[in-house]
């Protein structure tokens, strides 16, 4: 018996639906290739928004380059047949220098056409350019791409743009070779040329090193160890923090508030033939001030990186973290033992060093014990307040109030951290009832001081606008806190408080070297 007709016509139906969606999507896998490159390009910098019609023929006259660590995308003498667009990872340009060696020319660690210069003003390259790490790049038809270029005057106006700015970048460093500029500058000139040279009045900037330290400082013409150096001068300048391969750029730090040009940016130019170096100076009390109030912050990192390390929610860095932490203190606390300060500081500051034999003593203990955590805890508490007792008596002698500003602000730089060890420390039982006691006047204190602060830098739109970065920064590391204390055992909730515990640090430590320097 034959099937009606009415089941037969519904098969068809269904076959050639079937037939027509199986062709859709080998069709579309086939085509991937092309759409790969074509999503690629549609969103990138420098191509998008061009007519559909130009986008497809760049499609299919590119494929995708995928390359690993150290691998030679193209090779100086190479001739030039396609244009290589940068999407994700790293890679370095260099060049043969008299003698057979080769210098760094161009480390590239975001989205941009490589060798611009070379694609559209020679014929064969004359730069080596190597992957750093595992990259992802679009490779054009030179021919195609000259020929696109020809019929869009936006993408031409894009790429003109795109190297007077390389241009602009090639001048920048050669004038700051010829006039003295020191490492320091030119690190800060190139973490400020990651971050697009777009920083805002206030708040960070954040860029991460994806290079080696080997290969940045051959980009920047310095060796590893002066790599390294700068990178500290920035920091105790107040410009940068480092956190591993994440460097947090200061925005309001960045600004020359020494000289009262608030729109000016910071210039780190050559001592003076003769000029000794910065240390064998007598500090400016503002710089004392915070360099004493440094040992109060190191007193609270220290013990709040313990709990952290004991309470297992720290990373497997945080032990050498907490060793660099003794380092920061000691230095500190030699930098501070100058002949020409006052008796009654030197006195304050010799109380300091038994005290801080029994604290280091302990916190490098291998065991954390109920009884350890105890010890650590009274030790942290008396640190502080010997360091406190050093502040303070810097910001008396100083005889200034914007010392005492200084002071206010370090201080809340401390209680950020305080706080934290609060929340950590308070899971050992015999603690409880001590940091409950302590924890309220801790938040009170923090509030009417940066209130106090928000009222004496209004006159200074970058310290005006740090300040409301703090109080914001603030909310959500309170909000983090909530509802109570009693989540301090739950890693997720832990680890949260102390991420915003971190960027709250870096927002007032910044308020902090403002003030210094109104000093």
């Amino acid at each position: 018996m034959a099937p009606p007709r009415e089941e037969l016509s519904s098969f068809f139906i269904w076959y050639i639906v079937s037939t027509l969606e199986y062709t859709f999507r080998l069709n579309a896998r086939l085509e991937i290739p092309h759409r790969a490159q074509r999503e690629l390009l549609s969103g990138s910098q420098l191509f998008a928004g061009l007519p559909l019609r130009l986008l497809d023929e760049l499609s299919a006259a590119s494929h995708l380059v995928e390359g690993h660590a150290n691998q030679t995308i193209f090779q100086a003498g190479d001739p030039i047949r396609e244009a290589h667009l940068l999407f994700n990872g790293s890679v370095t340009r260099s060049r043969i220098i008299p003698g057979g060696g080769s210098r760094v020319v161009e480390l590239v660690q975001s989205e941009q056409m490589l060798s611009m210069g070379e694609l559209f003003g020679a014929t064969h390259y004359a730069s080596t350019c190597n992957a750093t790490a595992h990259t992802l790049l679009v490779a054009i038809d030179m021919c195609k791409l000259r020929e696109v270029v020809q019929q869009s005057p936006e993408l031409s106006c894009r790429i003109i743009t795109a190297l007077a700015r390389q241009q602009c970048v090639s001048e920048s460093g050669v004038a700051g070779y010829h006039h003295g500029m020191t490492g320091a500058q030119r690190l800060l000139d190139y973490l400020l040329e990651l971050a697009g040279n777009k920083t805002e009045l206030a708040g960070e900037t954040s860029v991460q090193l994806k290079a080696s330290k080997k290969m940045i400082a051959a980009r920047i013409g310095m060796t590893p160890e002066s790599l390294s150096r700068n990178l500290r001068d920035l920091s105790d300048s107040g410009v940068i923090i480092v956190d591993g391969r994440n460097v947090h750029i200061q925005n309001a730090a960045l600004l020359d508030t020494v000289s009262g040009a608030s729109k000016q940016r910071l210039n780190f130019y050559r001592k003076r033939k003769g000029e000794g170096p910065l240390s064998a100076k007598t500090p400016s009390p503002g710089a004392l001030v915070n360099r004493c109030g440094r040992l109060r912050l190191f007193s609270q990192r220290m013990a709040l990186t313990w709990g952290a390390i004991a309470a297992n929610v720290a990373s497997s860095a945080t032990k050498t973290r907490l060793r660099q932490f003794e380092k920061e203190f000691e230095r500190n606390l030699a930098w501070l033992e100058q002949p020409e300060l006052a008796r009654e500081f030197l006195e304050k500051l010799n109380a300091i060093k038994p005290l801080w034999l029994s604290y280091r003593q302990a916190i490098g203990s291998e065991e954390a014990t109920e009884t350890l955590a105890e010890k650590l805890f009274v030790l942290s508490e008396k640190m502080l307040t010997a360091t406190d007792e050093l502040t303070a008596c810097a910001a008396h002698l100083a005889g200034i109030p914007s010392a005492h500003y200084v002071n206010m602000a370090g201080r809340n730089r401390v209680l950020s951290q305080r706080i934290s060890k609060f929340f950590l420390f308070r899971e050992w039982g015999s603690l409880h009832a001590r940091i409950d006691d302590l924890l309220l006047p801790s938040c009170t204190e923090f509030e009417n001081n940066l209130q106090h602060l928000v009222r004496t830098g209004s006159g200074q739109p970058e310290l005006a606008a740090q300040l409301q970065i703090v109080a914001r920064q603030w909310q959500k590391y309170i909000r983090a806190l909530c509802p109570d204390l009693t989540h301090a055992r739950k890693t997720i909730h832990a680890r949260i408080v102390l991420a915003e515990g971190e960027r709250l640090l870096r927002c007032v430590d910044t308020a902090v070297k403002i003030f210094e320097r109104l000093t």
